[in-house]
């Protein structure tokens, strides 16, 4: 029994990684106004403390390396950058050898990789995301992430409020960044990131970043390989047409219920047809557009309107009240209401007016 007691326990791996990543908790946890992490103990001369690493990554990709540790609350604003290591995100796990579960999140959350690849979980896909590519992951969106121990990088947790006014992706959109933008882009997140609390002629230079950011993400190369082996223009551009024409007509005709087989009749086209032209326009089926489309304006009805649930899910073509309430909470990770509840505080948290 002494000899059991006794016995020494192998670390945790996963504390490990976590104290290597700088990060002393197990999860990222929702947008607050400040850094939920404690401060970084004070280290002994020349031994650094592992929970105060310095900004790793932007130095590899070209940019300068600030001089403050990471990470470093924003006071009052709840903008955030952290190690991209450090930023776990997700519902449930459902079992030991499963992800977890897509859950939405109340803030912006932009990644940048280094090194390594990181993978994005989506309701119904995952994407793969590279280093040297950045991602830009909307407020509302519902994911989980799951970086690897070895994976380099930055992520910036940045809260809707800040951003009133710049014309930022809707949906999540990531890409391979041109030298300047990249460049502009990492320059952007470390002075970001290094900041003092806020004043007059913070807020202004906060504006001044985020718009920049803002460009930055709509140059983005969203080819496979930074424009390799991309299709003709010509084909190219007929496919962007009719999987526009589609969705324009699919979102007209929700509630009505139409089948993919039949909105593709009124659009001239075969099933087939429509289905490729998705799939080489936008990556996704003509079926799992139709599904994004519902839950896109389920979103928006919820976040940005006061219609009540059973209603909402009349007009977008639900079958009934519980069937919205199925998937939405299999896609979000959040019932309506909560969904609802989480974007109306976001926006209406004191700390988080907009800059400038």
């Amino acid at each position: 029994m002494d000899e059991a007691r006794h016995r020494i326990v192998p670390p945790d791996p996963v504390l490990a990684r976590l104290a290597a990543a700088g990060v002393n908790i197990g999860t990222i946890l929702e947008p607050a106004d400040t850094d939920p992490r404690l401060p970084a103990p004070a280290a002994p001369a020349g031994r650094p403390s592992v929970l105060s690493p310095t900004v790793v990554g932007l130095a590899d990709a070209g940019g300068p390396r600030p001089r403050s540790l990471l990470p470093q609350g924003r006071a009052g604003d709840g903008l955030r950058l952290i190690p991209l290591a450090g930023l776990h995100w997700g519902g449930p796990v459902r079992s030991p050898a499963a992800p977890r579960s897509p859950r939405v999140r109340g803030d912006h959350v932009l990644l940048r990789p280094t090194g390594g690849m990181v993978a994005i979980m989506f309701p119904r896909h995952h994407h793969a995301l590279p280093a040297g590519r950045v991602a830009f992951i909307p407020a509302g969106t519902a994911f989980s992430l799951k970086p690897p121990p070895e994976v380099r990088g930055l992520a910036l947790l940045i809260p809707p409020a800040l951003c009133r006014g710049l014309a930022l992706p809707a949906q999540m959109r990531h890409g391979l960044p041109a030298g300047a933008d990249a460049d502009l882009l990492d320059r952007a997140m470390a002075a970001l990131g290094s900041r003092a609390p806020r004043d007059k002629v913070q807020d202004a230079a906060t504006a001044r970043e985020l718009a920049q950011i803002a460009t930055v993400l709509s140059r983005l190369d969203e080819g496979p390989g930074g424009g390799r082996s991309a299709p003709s223009p010509a084909s190219l551009a007929e496919a962007r047409a009719l999987s526009g024409h589609f969705l324009q007509l699919a979102r007209a005709e929700l509630q009505s219920g139409q089948t993919i087989a039949e909105l593709a009749r009124q659009l001239g086209c075969s099933l087939a047809q429509l289905d490729r032209a998705c799939r080489l326009s936008r990556g996704r089926s003509a079926l799992e557009l139709l599904y994004d489309l519902r839950l896109q304006c389920a979103t928006e009805a919820l976040r940005d309107g006061t219609q009540p649930v059973a209603e909402i899910a009349d007009r977008l073509g639900y079958s009934g009240l519980g069937h919205f309430m199925r998937a939405f909470l299999a896609a979000t990770g959040r019932t309506p209401q909560a969904y609802r509840a989480l974007m109306q505080e976001s926006r209406s948290r004191p700390g988080n007016r907009p800059a400038g």
